[in-house]
């Protein structure tokens, strides 16, 4: 096979064998097969169009290798751990992205793992879910974040990677065999949305259970079982469980059981983090600054955006999670505190596109000198922002950038509990606050209209997780073995791919553990 670079195919037309043979200068026969590899869309001067890298099967490929965009081709594979049989089995906490790849590669691998998920099944997680949406009853062990699926779940589901790993060629192919569209493998920004990921979750689960897994949705881990530095056992809302291999993928929000851990020894260090707001603007307003005269073409997707930039102070400034025609919603997992999130559906037909613009918050804005201050920090941060009924704070950019007061709002917001127009500033430090001061000045210049026509909603703060849980060169926790600490919660990922990727690696690691064990 060969790989093909950068076959342009303007948008009023499909990829065909005859836009390759025309990149490579041949017959059209003489392409027996081709598979994508890559979609981009080029929106830049005046030409539209899609830009492809695909892997093709042709005649007499040496004769193309001389050709400035093309290079032998083969298609990588994800290959599985050998089969292995141990007495006890391991245990998986938490059932998100992470949580649900390392059980899957477990299950493959014939270890028949048990997994425990402190929230609901995803059917009954979504009526927990809408309850909060729409009549502000908040469950705090079945939510945005906490339950199957993780928080991912209730988002746009993103999978969208700066990562070159070939644990992502799996990741992938087990979303297709679970019903995603086969089109994500090429895709420049692929996602699921929240309605195709319900379905998704619970088949990827149902699989992991025909291989031998077996899940216990509404059991919360309270404490490990630790013996001579060593993992013997879990300590459950339910019961105990023996084990000596437990991953946990507690997941980002999870503080009360890291705290636990802590408690027992664990060790645990402070990581910076991030938190700010949500922003919506009309979704045709980013369509049109994207697409420019080819606005409103039947063939393009509602349009997203990527945005930093670095302020007078050093702090950067960054969208996050973008959600094209999607909804800004509640994500709180307790009482009388607000966070918020964004998600959206796979048709993305709402009219606001909202994003996450986030500050960089350095260990220096909350070290007290305890390795879980950075959890404390985020709920000071979402008490702040609790509103009666958990509705929202909310200000216009333009009053938020030129320090007016707060007005009526120049949009009409997508969050389902209602927001109080007031000034935000009161939410934030000095330095956070002219970070995103400056960071929306920036954007204004990248997307005009960016200030005049958005508004911001508060508060974005369980972007990422304010702690990491050291780790060895073998995946295992430095200060317990047998534990192997994974995804985004313990500190090593840092969206729906990533931490489903940190998931497979773990499963790896301590299949190699068990392995060298046995011998």
């Amino acid at each position: 096979m060969i790989r093909i670079h950068q076959i342009h195919v303007p948008v009023t037309q499909t990829l065909s064998v005859s836009h390759i043979a025309k990149k490579i200068k041949a017959r059209p026969s003489e392409i027996h097969s081709y598979e994508i590899e890559r979609e981009s869309l080029d929106a830049r001067g005046d030409h539209l169009q899609y830009i492809y890298t695909v892997l093709a099967q042709v005649s007499n490929e040496h004769r193309y290798l001389k050709l400035k965009d093309v290079t032998e081709g083969t298609k990588e594979t994800y290959q599985l751990p050998e089969q292995l049989t141990v007495s006890t089995r391991p245990l998986v906490v938490g059932f998100g992205p992470a949580g649900m790849y390392a059980a899957l590669i477990l299950s493959e691998c014939g270890l028949r793992p048990l997994i425990i998920e402190r929230g609901k099944s995803v059917d009954e997680r979504t009526k927990d879910v809408e309850a909060f949406f729409y009549q502000g009853l908040l469950n705090p062990e079945s939510n945005v974040q906490y339950g199957e699926g993780g928080a991912g779940t209730f988002s746009d589901g993103k999978l969208t990677t700066r990562m070159k790993n070939i644990r992502i060629t799996k990741v992938f192919e087990e979303f297709i065999e679970a019903g995603a569209d086969p089109a994500i493998m090429y895709q420049h920004r692929p996602h699921l949305g929240t309605d195709q990921l319900r379905f998704i979750v619970k088949n990827i689960r149902e699989k992991i259970i025909r291989l031998g897994g077996e899940i216990r949705f509404e059991t919360k881990l309270e404490k490990l079982i630790i013996k001579d530095g060593a993992v013997t056992g879990a300590v459950t809302d339910k019961g105990t469980i023996e084990t000596d291999t437990v991953l946990l993928c507690a997941g980002h929000s999870a503080a009360d059981t890291y705290t636990s851990l802590f408690e027992q020894g664990i060790e645990i260090v402070q990581k910076d983090f991030a938190a700010g707001v949500r922003v919506e603007h009309p979704q045709a307003m980013i369509d049109q600054n994207t697409y420019g005269k080819y606005y409103g073409h039947p063939s393009l997707s509602p349009a997203s955006y990527q945005l930093t930039a670095r302020t007078s102070a050093g702090r950067g400034v960054y969208s996050f999670c973008m959600c094209p025609g999607g909804v800004v919603v509640p994500a709180s997992t307790m009482e009388e505190t607000l966070a918020v999130n964004g998600m959206s559906y796979s048709a993305r037909d709402g009219k606001n596109a909202n994003s996450a613009i986030l500050v960089q918050i350095p260990r220096t804005d909350f070290d007290h000198g305890h390795p879980l201050d950075g959890f404390r920090f985020q709920k000071e941060l979402e008490k702040k922002a609790y509103r009666d009924a958990y509705q929202a704070p909310a200000m216009n950019i333009r009053d938020f950038v030129n320090f007016l007061p707060a007005s009526q709002a120049v949009i009409e917001t997508s969050f389902p509990r209602g927001i109080v127009m007031e000034d935000m500033h009161a939410l934030f430090s000095d330095a956070v606050n002219t970070a995103l001061r400056e960071g929306f000045l920036n954007f204004d210049r990248k997307i005009p209209g960016f200030v005049d026509q958005g508004i911001m909603v508060g508060m974005e703060s369980r972007s990422s997780s304010p702690i990491r849980i050291p780790r060895n060169e073998d995946g295992c926790c430095e200060s317990c073995k047998g534990l192997y600490p994974c995804g985004e919660g313990a500190g090593y990922a840092g969206g729906i791919v990533s931490s489903a990727v940190d998931g497979i690696r773990q499963a790896e690691n301590a299949i190699r553990s068990l392995r060298n064990e046995l011998k």
